[in-house]
């Protein structure tokens, strides 16, 4: 900085130019608009919150459907579609002892015909609350 006469130079004297941050006002007006839309989205939010809560408390209990226990499956074919036609007991009973072997005396007694499911017409869901479970 100094030379080794002591005089100084004009150079020395100069100051580096201060650094100064101009805020634009688009800025703000940006900053502004983000400070509302946070207060909308808030005060929003806050409303429908307490709409919700007081719409649940006005709905009414719901029921089980008693048919199929709350399954929504039918009860009857157990969501299957079809039943077995059963054979009486009687009838079991007189195919196994007609039977010649030890395989068709098993299977002699056992449902050989079937049906489509009368109470929920094959549909596989219960008929009484279509196959929600639940009743309003």
């Amino acid at each position: 900085m100094f030379e080794a006469t002591g005089s100084l130079k004009s150079r020395d004297c100069i100051k580096p130019a201060r650094r100064v941050l101009k805020v634009s006002s688009a800025l703000v007006e940006t900053a502004a608009s983000i400070a509302v839309a946070a207060t909308l989205v808030g005060a929003a939010t806050t409303i429908l919150v307490k709409r919700n809560k007081s719409s649940e408390a006005i709905e009414a209990p719901v029921r089980i459907c008693e048919d199929c226990d709350g399954s929504g499956v039918c009860a009857e074919c157990r969501g299957e579609g079809f039943v077995l036609k059963k054979m009486s007991d009687e009838n079991a009973e007189r195919a196994r002892l007609m039977a010649k072997n030890a395989a068709t005396r098993y299977t002699a007694g056992l449902p050989k015909k079937w049906g489509y499911c009368m109470k929920c017409n094959a549909a596989r869901s219960c008929s009484s609350c279509g196959g929600v479970g639940k009743l309003n």
